[in-house]
């Protein structure tokens, strides 16, 4: 039977294990079939899905959404960036660099606010935009193998090189290393009956659910030594760290051991109130990607930066 099933394999091993609790490193092929039978409104045979009963509720249990809906989950409400949208952000601010004074305070303003967006939303999304993934499934004497790749050339390399390692039960006298991969892959189960294929392209969609924890700030956050301060800016930090959070020039919380220093670029206004030394530090955790910086006494010194004698 050839799956077309890929997004509810959750659901299917789900009501498996309901049913076979008593032998649970088994599995019964005729199964999946009975269960499609069972389970799947074919009312439109282009979008088949999990039945409802009348109670309104899904006839899989406690099966996840994504699973529920199989390879149509719904993807977040609002507009959604695109890979697309990306880079052409990308080439918004090379332009920006490239010619600096094309741009006015409220043109670089926007473009400040665009990036900062997209960088929130990197952070808190592992997948910022939809993608396709490319699925394969060889089912065998000895079981199933499951393949993926992000285009179709990466997931038919990866299926024959399967083909190639078997290639002497079909009896072509061929070389398959010198065939192309789906040459070798039509040969080989072509005259191989008992084995067989099939693939398909799931979109992946970034999730709601993960979207929504956009206000927690999380983040990567690099160790550097106070000497790279001077004593100067150090008593500035703990005579900010005591102000209401509305009045410091700059987001820190103070530790027993220094400070905890947010990376992200500061408007003019306030970015006139840092001292140079204070600056450098930002700027160096900043282009290596940390997200903050711990201040500590007892960390090591980077060798790119300038070292002060208390």
């Amino acid at each position: 039977m050839r799956i077309i099933v890929v997004g509810w394999i959750d659901a299917v091993d789900a009501a498996w294990y309901r049913n076979q609790e008593t032998c649970p490193f088994c599995f019964d092929w005729s199964f999946v079939k009975q269960w499609v039978i069972d389970t799947i409104d074919w009312s439109d045979p282009d979008n088949p899905a999990i039945r409802i009963d009348a109670s309104g509720t899904d006839m899989t249990d406690n099966v996840t959404t994504a699973a529920q809906a199989g390879a149509k989950s719904a993807g977040p409400a609002g507009p959604q960036i695109t890979r697309h949208d990306h880079v052409a952000l990308l080439a918004r601010v090379r332009a920006a660099l490239e010619r600096p004074d094309s741009l006015d305070a409220a043109a670089r303003a926007a473009l400040i606010g665009v990036i900062g967006a997209s960088e929130s939303g990197l952070r808190v999304c592992a997948l910022p935009w939809p993608i396709d993934v490319h699925l394969g499934i060889i089912e065998h004497r000895h079981g199933i193998n499951f393949y993926a790749g992000l285009n179709r050339d990466v997931l038919v390399a990866e299926m024959a090189e399967y083909a190639r390692e078997w290639w002497k039960e079909i009896g072509d006298r061929r070389d398959p290393n010198t065939l192309p991969d789906d040459e070798v892959m039509a040969a080989y189960f072509d005259d191989h009956p008992s084995e067989s294929y099939s693939t398909e392209i799931l979109r992946l969609l970034p999730l709601p659910a993960v979207r929504s924890v956009s206000s927690i700030e999380s983040g990567a956050y690099c160790v550097l030594s106070t000497a790279h301060l001077t004593v100067q800016t150090a008593g500035l930090l703990d005579k900010w760290a005591c102000w209401p959070p509305s009045d410091r020039p700059i987001d820190i919380a103070a530790s027993v051991y220094g400070w905890f220093v947010p990376t992200r670029p500061l408007p003019d206004n306030r970015r006139a109130q840092i001292p140079d030394d204070l600056q450098e530090i930002i700027a160096f955790g900043r282009d290596r990607g940390f997200q903050f910086l711990l201040l500590d006494c007892d960390a090591d010194r980077a060798a790119d930066l300038p070292v002060h004698d208390w």
